[in-house]
């Protein structure tokens, strides 16, 4: 009986390692590559703030897919700033911006446009208003992408 009980248990385990296997392979490819190049930081000191969001309700305000502090000297590669985020396939958009007083925040003016140079994906720009999340949105595949985001410091 004993025997018995313990060659079912037996089975039962080498049955599901298989399955465990298999998950951990669909975990293992359910993340891809967005290769962030930012440009016009040639120069700067400091930090470049990143983050990244994956709906119109979220954009632009506290709830992020992730966040980054990204140092200029230890990410730049000539005339580049080079980051690389692991996301799962799906839509986002990205904001960039650069630390240029190094305070760790965002500086705007009183009605909230920013003092500090800062950059969407796909280059979107703003017109008239908020940039729109629409504007800045990519599809993520299995496949890494690149996005090329000018940040114009002055």
């Amino acid at each position: 009986m004993v025997n018995r009980l313990i060659h079912c248990c037996l089975l039962f385990v080498s049955l599901l390692l298989p399955l465990h296997a298999g998950a951990e392979e669909a975990i293992a490819v359910t993340t891809s590559t967005v290769k962030l190049e930012l440009s016009g930081l040639r120069g700067a000191t400091g930090n470049v703030y990143i983050a990244v969001y994956d709906s119109d309700d979220t954009w632009l305000g506290d709830a992020t897919v992730q966040q980054h502090k990204v140092a200029i000297a230890d990410a730049l590669d000539g005339e580049l700033v080079l980051v690389e985020l692991q996301l799962p396939p799906g839509e986002y958009a990205v904001s960039v911006y650069y630390d240029r007083n190094n305070n760790g925040e965002l500086d705007t003016n009183f009605i909230g446009i920013p003092k500090e140079p800062v950059a969407l994906s796909n280059n979107a720009r703003p017109k008239f208003g908020p940039p729109k999340y629409k504007d800045a949105v990519f599809t993520l595949t299995s496949e890494p992408l690149v996005q090329r985001i000018s940040i114009e410091v002055i």
